[in-house]
């Protein structure tokens, strides 16, 4: 993990220096990390604003001159702006520079963010009050919001602090989500032991058990540190697959069949 944030600093400062002459609209900070290591959670896409879409279009092309073999899943919900916002609450601020006031319907069919997470957006800025909605008191209640009110910017919005924090935290998932989140997480896992498993025994011919199970964890220690039982647990699995075998006289040797 510590490994994929050194990685995403130098990465980003490559960036950076590559696009010192293009002049980007927008100057960004990006982590690129292992999805093995890391447990985030992927929602649904949404449609960004041109002029954050073009800068993610530029470093996805940079990113993948250098590793076409690799895909970058864009996480929308761990990003934040400069202006301490988050990147949902910025998707629709910007709206805003097209036009002072929205129906929440045309917020959602312009954004793609679903309804729910929507909601939860425009209330944080509603409680902020850099937008108000026609119809509802300032000590609303969320289930008050419908998507056929109209939001307005409040242009005459002032704050006695320099900076404005905006970001406040909204409920990406349900429990639900997260378990099947957790089980993908650890399907993807085992099918990757198995993988280096069976690397490991392709080019030994031959290898004992304990020293199989070391050598597992050593080659996916920068990726994830596997716990010995899944790695015993896919050993069995590869011997019953008859990827591997035990040796009759050794039950301790393995062998690559």
């Amino acid at each position: 993990m510590l490994l994929d944030i050194q990685t995403s600093i130098t990465l980003t400062d490559k960036y950076r220096e590559d696009c010192k002459y293009c002049c980007p609209k927008i100057l960004f900070s990006v982590m690129v990390l292992n999805s093995n290591s890391w447990t985030f959670s992927s929602i649904s896409n949404v449609i960004l604003p041109t002029e954050l879409q073009e800068t993610l279009n530029s470093f996805e092309n940079f990113y993948c001159h250098r590793h076409s073999r690799r895909r970058l899943t864009w996480l929308h919900q761990y990003s934040i702006g400069a202006l301490q916002v988050s990147m949902y609450q910025m998707i629709v601020l910007l709206l805003f520079n097209e036009k002072l006031s929205w129906i929440i319907k045309e917020i959602q069919e312009k954004t793609q963010i679903c309804d729910d997470l929507l909601i939860q957006v425009l209330s944080s800025l509603l409680a902020s009050k850099i937008l108000f909605v026609e119809g509802i008191n300032e000590d609303f209640h969320e289930s008050d919001i419908t998507i056929n009110h109209k939001v307005v910017l409040a242009e005459n919005f002032t704050k006695e602090k320099i900076q404005v924090n905006l970001n406040v935290p909204i409920k990406l998932c349900s429990e639900q989500d997260l378990e099947s989140l957790n089980d993908s997480i650890n399907q993807d896992r085992k099918l990757a032991i198995q993988a280096a498993i069976v690397r490991i025994m392709k080019e030994k011919k031959n290898q004992k058990y304990s020293l199989l199970v070391q050598e597992t964890i050593e080659k996916l220690s920068s990726f994830f540190k596997p716990n010995i039982s899944s790695i015993k647990k896919c050993i069995d699995f590869l011997i019953d697959d008859e990827y591997l075998g035990r040796d009759p006289v050794d039950k301790t040797l393995l062998h690559y069949i």
